[in-house]
């Protein structure tokens, strides 16, 4: 029995390329970066491959710089130059992506907008529960 399962999270390097085969299906390629320790000093860079309804969502919503979570199968394709050289490279066909952040708009965003204007009214601080339980 074999099981081949990847689950990355990163951040897309550049915009993803689209492109369509003879027979009209789109593949969609773009490339993530993965950090591998929890300073994020290192990362490694992993190309993810598309394909169809898949690579139109792609197309359509990603971008560099958005975090996203990829699953999907490891792929490594094998090749031999013309010099006659063997080269690989590592690629991971997505099954399924999730966007991990939100997309941003070109509205700013406070932090923190006051009560008063998401309300309409002032609260006094006795009406505050001092306590961190929950109300149920």
């Amino acid at each position: 029995m074999s099981y081949n399962k990847v689950v990355l999270v990163g951040r897309l390097t550049r915009d993803p390329e689209t492109r369509q085969t003879i027979d009209g299906n789109l593949v969609t390629t773009f490339t993530i970066a993965v950090n591998r320790g929890t300073n994020g000093d290192e990362a490694d860079f992993i190309r993810i491959v598309a394909f169809r309804k898949l690579a139109e969502l792609a197309h359509n919503y990603l971008q560099k710089g958005r975090m996203v979570l990829v699953d999907g199968k490891l792929r490594i394709n094998k090749w031999k130059t013309n010099d006659g050289q063997t080269r690989s490279t590592v690629e991971i066909w997505a099954d399924n992506i999730v966007f991990v952040d939100s997309r941003k708009s070109d509205r700013e965003i406070p932090e923190e907008i006051p009560y008063e204007e998401v309300f309409g009214e002032d609260i006094e601080e006795e009406d505050i529960p001092n306590d961190d339980e929950p109300p149920f």
